[in-house]
């Protein structure tokens, strides 16, 4: 098992259910994502931090689906190396992987860290619930054509439908006006100028007018499919296709397959367009043009805008790089970079199978834990606290150092109510833990008390969950960790206060002390604040042990170790003065063992 501390930075283009693409950063708990296996699947838990480390990226193929990840965030990958093979020359061509090798491995996930150019991402297809709602092949050549081709105007409270097609172009002219026929009983008119080279088709139909508005947009970079559309079946999606290409495609032939292209100013239509082609058996590559700056036509100014080409073939043999395995295309890297940056990253929570897709392509769970080796210990408290009651919860656990310690600790505070836990944490690979206490009812009270001991190869990341869900609750968290050996201590903590939680009070203080030079410490803090009548408070320090406390405490005649023993005791002694005496004899001894060769 090998715990995960990934993340992804702002602004990567997330995959929605209704095959939107989002930035990470606007998506919300409940939303919908796509998943690895091709379907949507429920966020339960967004989160965020600071990185202060390595940003990796990653280009396949396919440049514009470049996407970065930190150096511990697990992709889906075929490693090169498992599927190579030798071949003689063929044409002066060498086969470097066995494809039918490659469909047969399985991928599996891997830290972005250990990912080398050359590998192979994981784009799965996509296998959206069918709508119930299902359109006819009409509405999808039309709206094919008005992806390509057509613009909604409303001019003096009337709405058209306007279609503008080359003038050898009169086949399209006449499949447009058959759609509005059959659709909305009007044909439209045609104006053909032949000096432009251009023929016009306007129909005046308000349905037709919403129908496009709603379900395709308005504006050329505006233009998406809307989720009842991407969610038709492929036979609703190659009509579309068709004739997209048919009005702003360009198609050749080369080496017996199709070569298609086409252009758009809309991003998200753009990825949306490389995800249906997903589903419909083709691979496509996107590539982002940048505008070269201001441009004059006829003598007007223009702004160019970025321009996306989406290129794919259909047909033919041979070789390709993008190897279609089935419920997934395998696509090389073709670049990687790594850069140090100094910024905030997310993370989503993901309902299984753990994974999300970053420009269309597969990462796990950031925080999630991958289970390979090692002890698991997995637990789970639950508590309901009566009105007027009062329950406190202590734990003192001690786990061997291939343990990987995951709990969770959550209670329900009724009315007037009161829930303590008293937590600490001692050994362990890695604990997870993050006791939770949901104030339900007025008055009620919860209170996290903790401590957590780092040593060599240790992780404790521990923290409390607050939720204020009724007027004039209250909370208090106090964290105290220590790190020894290189050890990590983490508090990831929530203060969530709802709306119409009013009075409500919260105070988190979170103390770290480091006994050496290697250890290190972080705090995660997420606060959510819905209500105006609030009091809150956040504290959070990081000592060292000084050469001065060691010092005078050396001159009374204790030996360095026990001095550093005893200056780890007075810092965790508010937490042990709250426990009952057995309980606090047993930590103050299993830290003096812990401290034991602390010092040189």
């Amino acid at each position: 098992m090998h715990y995960v501390e990934g993340c992804v930075p702002a602004g990567e283009l997330i995959t929605t259910a209704d095959g939107d693409l989002r930035p990470i950063e606007s998506i919300r708990v409940g939303d919908y994502v796509s998943s690895h296996d091709g379907r949507p699947h429920r966020v339960t838990a967004v989160q965020m931090r600071d990185l202060n480390g390595e940003l990796y990226s990653f280009t396949p193929m396919s440049s514009a689906n470049k996407f970065s990840v930190t150096a511990e965030h697990p992709l889906l990958i075929v490693p090169r190396h498992e599927v190579r093979v030798m071949r003689k020359e063929r044409k002066g061509w060498k086969a470097e992987v066995n494809s039918a090798k490659l469909r047969r491995t399985e991928p599996r996930w891997i830290a972005a860290k250990n990912v080398a150019e050359g590998d192979f991402l994981i784009y799965p297809k996509p296998k959206p619930i069918p709508h119930k709602t299902v359109l006819s092949l009409e509405f999808a050549r039309l709206a094919g054509y008005y992806l390509a081709e057509g613009h909604a105007c409303l001019t003096n409270g009337c709405e058209s439908l306007i279609f503008s097609f080359h003038s050898d172009e009169f086949e399209f002219v006449e499949e447009v006006r058959q759609a509005c026929k059959s659709l909305y009983e009007k044909s439209g008119s045609v104006l053909i100028e032949e000096h432009k080279h251009s023929a016009r088709v306007t129909v005046y139909t308000k349905a037709g007018y919403a129908a496009m508005r709603d379900n395709v947009g308005i504006g050329s970079s505006n233009k998406k499919l809307s989720d009842l559309l991407m969610r038709q079946d492929e036979t609703f999606l190659s009509e579309l296709v068709d004739a997209y290409v048919n009005g702003d495609g360009n198609v050749t032939k080369r080496g017996g397959a199709l070569w298609k292209r086409v252009h758009t100013t809309s991003r998200v239509w753009a990825f949306q367009l490389q995800s249906i082609l997903a589903r419909l058996g083709h691979y496509a590559t996107v590539e982002l043009r940048r505008p070269g700056g201001p441009g004059v036509i006829q003598g007007r100014d223009i702004m160019r805008k970025d321009i996306y080409q989406v290129q794919w073939t259909e047909g033919g043999h041979g070789p390709k790089q993008a190897r279609d395995c089935g419920d997934y295309f395998a696509v090389p890297i073709r670049k990687r970079e790594v850069r140090e940056a100094h910024e905030r990253v997310y993370n989503l929570d993901v309902e299984e199978p753990d994974s999300y897709l970053a420009y269309g392509f597969a990462v796990h769970n950031c925080t999630a834990p991958i289970y390979k080796s090692d002890s698991l210990h997995s637990a789970v408290v639950e508590i309901i606290v009566k009105p007027h009651a009062r329950v406190r919860y202590t734990t003192i656990q001690n786990w061997s150092n291939n343990v990987y310690n995951l709990v969770t600790k959550r209670a329900r505070a009724e009315a007037g109510a009161t829930m303590e836990w008293v937590d600490g944490n001692i050994g362990s690979k890695v604990t997870m833990k993050y006791p939770a206490v949901w104030m339900t009812g007025e008055h009620a009270k919860g209170e996290v008390l903790s401590v957590a001991f780092a040593g060599e190869d240790q992780h404790q990341d521990t923290g409390a969950k607050m939720l204020h869900l009724a007027p004039n609750t209250s909370s208090n968290i106090v964290s105290k960790s220590v790190a020894r050996g290189g050890g990590r201590t983490s508090y990831r903590g929530l203060v969530q206060v709802n709306k119409g939680a009013h009075g409500s009070k919260s105070s988190v203080k979170c103390d770290a002390l480091l006994v050496d030079t290697i250890s290190r410490s972080d705090t995660y803090p997420y606060v959510d604040i819905r209500e105006d009548d609030v009091t809150m408070g956040h504290e959070a320090t990081v000592s060292k042990v000084s050469e001065n406390q060691l010092f005078y405490l050396m001159s009374r005649g204790m030996t360095e170790d026990e001095a550093m023993a005893m200056v780890v005791r007075g810092f965790v002694e508010p937490i042990a003065k709250e426990l009952p005496m057995e309980y606090a004899l047993e930590l103050n001894r299993l830290i003096e063992l812990q401290m034991e060769g602390s010092v040189g």
